[in-house]
């Protein structure tokens, strides 16, 4: 199988199958899986580079001190075997002036000035939701994504549809999940604001009285799920999902 390794640590991965998994392939182009080896961000980050290709995580000892070395032998090893399916992802798409940013995990929307109020007003399917909300912004986020900065400002996770939540707003404002075929717009009624998805440093403008369209794209992510009784290496969805610090393994939260 040719696997092609991203991660900040990955050098010590690559040393690690030379030495141990003869029949996985490193290679710098036209890999078969990518192999993600850090934490949520790497994931993140291979997908956005490697879009559609299936992803494999290993988390690193930078991530969970606990148990990187079985979390990493194990899933090499399935991998070398094949002994793993592919399961699809939603990704949103953002229209933003003729532009399209993709999320695995979330498209955010903030004020351009990190210390500024956004105003915004949140349309769904061409209908208006609610009055003008004042805030930090808005989140909308994949059912994978919902484990992240959705779930911190909401205080849940969702397993279907696409969730939309308010970023310390102090207008009363519900946070919703809505049907995966709902076009969403958010409208800055005063900003200027910025469009971001994931962890990509790009942000698009949007100034003042423009509309950024969100909805579930036609693009998926392929992410690599192995047997049952490997579940806890698994990359799921809502509370069954490890989220970022805390390990496949135990579950367990810890100091970094």
């Amino acid at each position: 199988m040719k696997i092609l390794i991203v991660g900040l640590a990955k050098e010590e991965l690559v040393k690690e199958i030379h030495a141990n998994y003869p029949r996985l392939e490193i290679v710098a182009k036209d890999p078969e899986v990518v192999v993600c080896y850090g934490g949520d961000g790497t994931l993140l980050y291979a997908e956005r580079i490697f879009p559609g290709i299936p992803k494999a995580m290993i988390r690193n000892s930078r991530v969970c001190k606990l148990c990187s070395t079985e979390t990493g032998d194990t899933i090499l090893s399935l991998l070398q075997r094949n002994d793993f399916q592919i399961v699809e992802h939603t990704k949103l798409e953002a229209h933003v002036n003729k532009q399209i940013l993709y999320a695995l995990n979330d498209i955010v929307i903030g004020h351009q000035a990190v210390n500024g109020t956004l105003r915004s007003q949140v349309y769904l399917n061409g209908q208006q939701y609610g009055d003008e909300i004042f805030g930090d912004g808005v989140v909308i986020s994949t059912p994978l994504g919902s484990t992240g900065y959705y779930q911190s400002i909401t205080r849940s996770n969702f397993r279907s549809g696409i969730g939309i939540a308010f970023n310390n707003s102090i207008t009363s404002v519900s946070h919703l999940v809505v049907d995966k075929k709902t076009t969403i717009e958010v409208e800055v009624t005063r900003g200027p604001g910025v469009v971001a998805s994931d962890n990509d440093e790009r942000a698009l403008p949007l100034p003042n009285k423009q509309r950024a369209k969100i909805m579930i794209s036609d693009k998926i992510a392929k992410i690599i799920k192995f047997p049952k009784e490997f579940q806890k290496f698994n990359v799921n969805t809502g509370s069954d999902r490890a989220v970022l610090g805390y390990c496949q393994i135990c579950r367990v939260h810890y100091e970094q």
